[in-house]
């Protein structure tokens, strides 16, 4: 981080580096900064540092994977401790050298189509790439004096090209159901389904007789009770006054 100070060996290392005389050069007329040549030289320390741990990072995973038989091992021994100790390579090498299957080439042929599949159902979404038929020829050494301007509008793609198609069909259905309503004697579906349901509940109370039809409206009665009562008590709970009746 930078605002943390540097322990004290790399502080100490930075000194005598900035403290050390820099190396003659071959040609007189260098003019390098020295400042400049220090942070070079120290990078090149930097890189050598880390070549070499890398160096002896590998020799001491060689060093551990190297197997020597232990003196006064068995030879059986040696050989079950270099099988345990490869096993695992072998069976990785093993499954390598295996031939697939024919399941296995079938699933990695439906994997790949559908995959496939997938890409051309996007690309069919969305349209592929943005502004594709935009283009504009620019003269070498024009100089844009204002912003461009579009001589026509662009495509309109994807998702918002169904919606759009689904909003000028909806516009088109309340237009055309505005210009029902303004002729003379128009009506839509929904009343004349109201005016038939109506005659036919009123040709039901005719045939009943005299006691059914006064159940029936005592039901009523009670059922805009309730609904009064109810009503009232909401409106006092919300504090408001309820209408008389």
């Amino acid at each position: 981080m930078p605002h943390k100070r540097a322990k004290g060996k790399a502080r100490q290392l930075q000194k005598e580096d900035y403290d050390r005389p820099i190396e003659a050069t071959k040609k007189p007329s260098d003019d390098t900064p020295k400042a400049f040549a220090r942070l070079m030289r120290y990078k090149e320390e930097e890189a050598k540092k880390r070549q070499e741990k890398k160096e002896k990072k590998n020799e001491t995973q060689a060093d551990k994977n190297k197997i020597e038989i232990l003196p006064g091992e068995r030879l059986k021994d040696f050989t079950r401790r270099v099988d345990q100790q490869f096993q695992a390579d072998y069976h990785s090498a093993a499954r390598a050298a295996r031939p697939k299957s024919a399941s296995k080439r079938r699933n990695e042929e439906q994997r790949k189509l559908k995959k496939r599949a997938k890409i051309e159902k996007q690309q069919e979404l969305y349209g592929g790439r943005d502004f594709d038929d935009l283009r504009d020829e620019v003269k070498f050494g024009e100089v844009a004096d204002a912003p461009p301007v579009f001589k026509r509008i662009p495509k309109v793609r994807g998702k918002e090209k169904q919606m759009l198609v689904k909003q000028q069909l909806q516009e088109q259905q309340r237009k055309h159901l505005e210009q029902q309503k303004t002729q003379v004697g128009y009506e839509s579906s929904e009343d004349e389904n109201m005016k038939a349901l109506k005659k036919s509940h009123k040709q039901k109370a005719q045939n009943l007789s005299a006691a059914s039809r006064k159940v029936i409206d005592q039901e009523r009665e009670r059922a805009i009770e309730l609904y009064r009562a109810r009503k009232a008590q909401k409106m006092s709970a919300a504090g408001l006054t309820p209408l008389s009746k």
